[in-house]
């Protein structure tokens, strides 16, 4: 069923006219390709789209990375002035020697704190600072617990401290985060106490809050376990979200992106690392905000498709209408020719495909009309040869008998030369009426060979023969009547004229599938115009008034036979003789007899 109904498309597709074909192919090789083109030109920019937003969000991260790195390098300087007092130094060194009554630790903790104080009054960003000696007697500015207990969570980072600051979370203190260090004299290098600072985590905020994402968008920090240090939503710092994406953020390097399911939407993650510090920065957009802008694109592409698609139909229409419009007109007058209308033409102005076309069924009309006009006129004179071949046999026993009474009574009379001219002078009119349309070349040289007796009688010798002749192209089948003319040619033309006797030879060879025949003679010849003019004419027999006799006659009967590629040839010079070419197509009695049957 299905190959029926695919049979029927296929037939009515070839059923089509030429308009609608192109109008289809028109459509076919640009709205496909079109439409192919802008699929994958939209994925390809909603792609690019993504990709060149995940590459501002990158770089914003790392832009807000080098914001906080800047905030921090403002706390190490304050760190490195305090460490570098000589005062400070002098007082944990104190204490530590247990070298101070209460009186001098409580006139020495203020002196201290006056110092700490001057260093951070400009910075509403520090909530406070704190020096702690190796027995846990502390100075400090902050609110922060004045017992210090290494073994207590929040201060095993200083375990791990040789001197630089190192950032952490302290637990219970949403509202800031803290920078610690182990204190050196500069002079000994031994460990002398201890050094604390919180800062706001709100100042920490400030940093990246003034980045916007979107409205769905979020931004915050997080630590090596995947604890919130900050967030614009504060009731999650100090919380360790459990979804898979930060894990994955934790234990890969220090930036990239990637899509993940989170809060049941697909959303873009991105992080950058803090240099120095164990957090990353985490960005999280969904995908919807890439939906958005892909959507726009979408809608114009689909507007542009719209608009091209428009204009490929009204293109794709007036072209096949273009070209089927001559083919259309082209074959209107075709149909002319059915009512034998054959003064029509086509002119097509353009020099293109239809223009060449247009030009060639000119030629071709012109041409079969020649072709009718000659069919008709070799209709004519074949009636009107027909009809002397009929009044030339009115009564032909009576010429018989008449030649026959004339030869005995030459042989009676004792006159056997006057006998064998009339003998011969019969039996070639006998062959003349015979109406035999072909005959073999060996029956048409016995028929030239009789006349050449005639003619050597009327002219006393005046020339001789010579016959050079294939034997294998003697069973050739050959028309009727085609060396007599040329050979009364040369005789009449050629060495009537002549003083001396003239030689006149008849070659016969074949070549390949042609029969040449080849008669020349030593006469007078012809000068250059007599020969062109006699070319011409078997060149355009229309132009002679000659048609039917001589040599135009052969050569109008062979073509006639044969086709134009057969016929007469003429080579000649003054002076020095003519020579006559015949070219017909080898024949043999059974290929004719076969024709013939047929």
């Amino acid at each position: 069923m299905l190959e029926v109904w695919l049979h029927r498309l296929i037939q009515a597709a070839r059923d089509l006219n030429i308009r609608n074909k192109l109008f289809i192919a028109f459509i076919v090789l640009n709205l496909i390709p079109l439409a192919v083109i802008s699929v994958w030109t939209y994925q390809k920019s909603s792609s690019l789209i993504q990709e060149q937003t995940n590459i501002y969000t990158m770089d914003m991260l790392s832009e807000v990375s080098k914001n906080i790195e800047l905030h921090m390098h403002d706390i190490e300087r304050l760190y490195y002035a305090i460490f570098t007092n000589q005062e400070i130094r002098e007082s944990l060194k104190a204490v530590n020697r247990q070298q101070w009554s209460p009186l001098q630790h409580v006139s020495a903790d203020k002196r201290i704190r006056n110092i700490l104080y001057g260093l951070i009054s400009d910075r509403e960003d520090v909530e406070g600072v704190s020096l702690y000696a190796l027995d846990g007697t502390s100075f400090q500015t902050s609110t922060y617990p004045r017992k210090l207990d290494l073994r207590d969570q929040n201060w095993q980072v200083l375990q791990r401290n040789r001197g630089d600051l190192t950032w952490f979370n302290p637990s219970g203190q949403q509202s800031v985060v803290a920078a610690v260090s182990t204190i050196y004299d500069v002079d000994s290098l031994q460990k002398i106490g201890y050094f604390l600072l919180t800062y706001h985590e709100e100042a920490l905020y400030k940093v990246y809050s003034q980045i916007k994402l979107n409205e769905q968008g979020e931004l915050f920090i997080i630590d090596s376990h995947g604890q919130i240090i900050s967030s614009g939503n504060k009731a999650s710092i100090h919380h360790t979200p459990t979804e898979a994406y930060l894990q994955k953020i934790i234990t890969s390097g220090d930036t990239g992106d990637f899509a993940d399911h989170i809060d049941d939407k697909q959303q873009i993650v991105s992080y950058q690392r803090i240099q120095n510090t164990d957090w990353k920065i985490v960005s999280i957009i969904p995908t919807a905000r890439y939906s958005e802008q892909s959507i726009v694109l979408q809608q114009w592409m689909l507007i542009l498709f719209i608009i091209v698609a428009l204009i490929t139909l009204i293109l794709g229409y007036s072209l096949s209408v273009s070209i089927s419009r001559p083919i259309r007109q082209l074959s209107s007058i075709m149909k002319n020719t059915e009512r034998d209308n054959w003064s029509i033409s086509f002119n097509y102005p353009s020099r293109d495909e239809i223009g060449i076309l247009s030009l060639n069924f000119n030629r071709m009309i012109a041409r079969i009309h020649y072709l009718i006009n000659q069919v008709y006129e070799e209709e004519r004179l074949r009636q009107q040869s027909q009809l002397k071949f009929l009044m030339f046999q009115i009564n032909p026993h009576f010429l018989f008998n008449t030649l026959e009474t004339m030869n005995w009574m030459a042989r009676i009379e004792g006159v056997p030369e006057v006998g064998k001219l009339s003998k011969a002078l019969g039996d070639l009119m006998r062959e003349g009426i015979k109406g035999k349309e072909f005959i073999t070349l060996s029956e048409e040289l016995e028929s030239v060979k009789k006349y050449i007796y005639i003619q050597k009688v009327r002219y006393v010798d005046k020339f001789d023969m010579q016959y050079d002749i294939d034997p294998a192209v003697l069973s050739l089948i050959v028309p009727r009547f085609i060396l007599q003319p040329i050979i009364e040619n040369a005789i009449v033309h050629g060495l009537e004229m002549q003083m001396e006797n003239g030689m006149i030879c008849i070659h016969a060879h074949q070549s390949e599938d042609t029969l040449i025949l080849s008669i020349h003679d030593d006469g007078l010849g012809m000068n250059t115009a007599h020969l062109e003019t006699l070319r011409h004419y078997l060149d355009h027999p229309s132009d002679s008034s000659l048609s039917g006799i001589g040599l135009l006659n052969v050569h109008q009967r062979i073509q006639l036979h044969y086709g134009e590629d057969y016929g007469l040839q003429i080579e000649s010079l003054e002076d020095q003789g003519t020579t006559v070419i015949l070219h017909i197509p080898n024949i043999h009695l059974l290929e004719k007899r076969s024709e013939f049957s047929s």
